[in-house]
């Protein structure tokens, strides 16, 4: 089976690392580059795409902007967002990409990417419920169930990831890229030192101490700090979850 892919992307630089890329992957078909958000739109009109690798920072219709009016008309349209700003991976949640890529493009992040795709696509091959990601360490890789995940948290310069059964695995890489990588699985940055799922969040309260406030998990007894700051963007990704907040 292959997937017909249309590159969205105002930066040759990055389409040239990205085709070159993309021909390790023989499931993928590159229909077409287009170099606008316009351009994306009429094409689509035309054609039968499966997946939109996605430029957010455009001139014109930003990749935001175009995802979001692709997503309601073409719903089995998968999207991959490329960004130069791991900042833009929040903003993006509402279009429900498989995946976000920092340029400059890693190989490896490409290919969990596009097999993610893949197994969307061919769902008999997987289930959601048995995402697994690899994550890399000072020792290699190791292979992780997403849905055992309770938390993501840094204490100086070692990152922790929190498992079910008291497991925890050392990541090597940084938070703001393992911000990036878990977008698409809807972690939350709710501090600087702490990513969260949100189907594991059960409450949020005022911390009086720390003028902040504070996270419960459901599968965990650790309170999980909430910037202020952050405090009414995660309420509203919540309601946007079916989530209403009185």
């Amino acid at each position: 089976m292959k997937i017909n892919a249309l590159i969205v992307d105002d930066d040759q630089g990055s389409i040239d690392v990205l085709t070159r890329h993309l021909t390790s992957f023989p499931f993928i078909r590159v229909m077409d580059i287009v170099h606008s958000g316009k351009d994306a739109i009429a094409f689509l009109q035309e054609n039968e795409v499966d997946l939109l690798l996605l430029d957010i920072e455009m001139e014109g219709m930003t990749g935001i902007e175009l995802a979001n009016h692709v997503q309601p008309l073409y719903p089995s349209t998968s999207i991959v967002f490329i960004t130069g700003h791991a900042g833009f991976a929040l903003e993006g949640y509402e279009s429900h990409p498989v995946d976000f890529l920092t340029k400059p493009i890693d190989f490896q992040r490409l290919e969990i990417a596009l097999n993610r795709v893949k197994k969307i696509k061919q769902p008999s091959m997987s289930s959601e419920k048995e995402q697994k990601i690899g994550m890399k360490t000072t020792s290699g890789i190791q292979i992780i169930s997403i849905n055992d995940i309770l938390y993501i948290e840094k204490k100086g310069r070692v990152i922790s990831i929190l498992c079910r059964n008291n497991h925890s695995v050392i990541s090597s890489d940084t938070m703001k890229n393992l911000e990036v990588i878990f977008a698409p699985f809807e972690f939350y940055r709710s501090h600087q030192s702490f990513l969260v799922p949100i189907r594991q969040i059960k409450s949020i309260y005022p911390d009086p101490f720390s003028r902040s406030y504070s996270i419960d998990l459901i599968d965990s007894d650790s309170k999980i700090p909430l910037s202020r700051n952050r405090h009414s963007e995660l309420k509203g990704l919540l309601e946007k979850k079916g989530i209403p907040i009185y």
